[in-house]
């Protein structure tokens, strides 16, 4: 459904990537057979339990064991997750005794925990708005981006430069109906639940965000999605708390697909690769998306010279070289509308990507021209300071 098994033909398959896992337990984990190779390869990288303070993690709910398994199980015939050849940290953050603002401080510690190890993406199938202290609930009008702890703490962590998923929650038939923290993230890919023929789980959580803004933003398989049990039985399950670490499993592999990207990037590549990206809403977002279109995209997207932001806003203006630029001597120059030159700038670009970013803040509002210079290409854009 989302391109996860051609993107596995094609080799990527989650190496070199690393994924952490914020949840409420993962026991059966260490002895289950389909999650053999993640010990004898060392690809359990770290586990911590935030909330009984040690590092063993295989206890407690086994919500996080059947997370896991849709994302890391490898075992040919019977089930085959979405990032098998990743490596994994294993954090339990959620108290799933009790709903309190302490388990929010948790994820926030785990983030940062994340960001220092070099985690890639962080999956997250949690989220929070009613408490068991009701005077501490989070109202809808909190679910504008900025208000939650563990919003702000994902935006932070995606501020990094970590991919951070998020299940959209399963209110969407419910009195609340609309997503919940940290799901309602201005920088957090939030998932939403289809069933196998496509169609809206009723219980998926909709936006838009209380300040309008679209959420959720990709919708994958939570109706009847197959998970593995704390005894490494296959079963079915339902809810976004599955659709998201499938889709995120299936981002990890596109993004070793394409290293360069940024984490926004990603969202935005695996957005236009939907099957609603020219008619979002805030019931499917952008919809199914399709890891493999959106690895192919992506190649044809990155060999184009591109200059950015256009209107620039700001005192910058970044232009990163296509193909046809790369690993030459290249002059850069910024011209106006009488073909006065203004700047010039030439420099040996490298062999693989390169970012130029120019210091236009001398210049005035208007248009100008930029026109890049290499060995035997030319290519020439306009563009507005403001």
């Amino acid at each position: 459904m989302i391109g996860a098994i051609d993107l596995h033909t094609a080799g990527f398959r989650g190496e070199n990537m690393y994924v952490a896992i914020f949840d409420g337990g993962f026991p059966g984990v260490d002895g289950i057979t389909a999650f053999n190779h993640l010990f004898a390869q060392n690809k359990i990288k770290g586990t911590y339990d935030f909330v009984g303070r040690d590092t063993y993690v295989f206890e407690r709910d086994n919500h996080g064991a059947n997370v896991l398994s849709t994302m890391a199980a490898y075992q040919p015939g019977t089930f085959i997750g979405t990032a098998y050849e990743a490596n994994y940290f294993l954090f339990i953050t959620e108290d799933s005794g009790s709903e309190h603002h302490i388990e929010e401080v948790n994820w926030l510690l785990a983030a940062e925990y994340a960001d220092s190890a070099g985690v890639d993406v962080i999956n997250s199938s949690l989220g929070y708005n009613d408490f068991d202290n009701p005077s501490v609930d989070y109202t809808y009008q909190d679910m504008n981006g900025r208000n939650a702890i563990i919003t702000k703490a994902a935006d932070f962590a995606a501020g990094t430069g970590m991919l951070v998923v998020n299940s959209a929650g399963n209110e969407g038939n419910k009195e609340w109906r609309y997503i919940s923290a940290p799901a309602d993230g201005d920088s957090v890919l939030t998932v939403g639940a289809v069933d196998s023929l496509g169609r809206l789980a009723s219980f998926s959580s909709v936006g838009p965000t209380y300040d309008g803004r679209l959420k959720p933003n990709l919708v994958a398989q939570g109706v009847y999605a197959t998970v593995l049990t704390r005894s490494g039985a296959v079963s079915r399950a339902n809810g976004t708390s599955f659709s998201s670490p499938i889709l995120a499993g299936m981002a990890a592999c596109f993004w070793q697909s394409q290293p360069g990207l940024t984490n926004m990037e990603v969202i935005q590549f695996l957005q236009q690769s939907a099957s609603k990206a020219s008619s979002p809403d805030n019931l499917f977002g952008y919809g199914v998306p399709n890891g493999y279109k959106a690895y192919e995209q992506a190649r044809e997207e990155l060999n184009k010279t591109k200059l950015y932001p256009n209107p620039a806003p700001s005192g910058k203006i970044n232009i990163r070289m296509g193909r046809e630029f790369l690993n030459q001597k290249l002059t850069v120059t910024i011209y106006n509308m009488i073909a006065q030159h203004i700047l010039s700038h030439t420099f040996q670009s490298k062999p693989e990507r390169e970012l130029l970013t120019l210091d236009i803040t001398s210049l005035n509002p208007g248009m100008y021209g930029c026109t890049v210079l290499g060995i035997s290409s030319r290519q020439s854009f306009k563009f507005v300071k403001l």
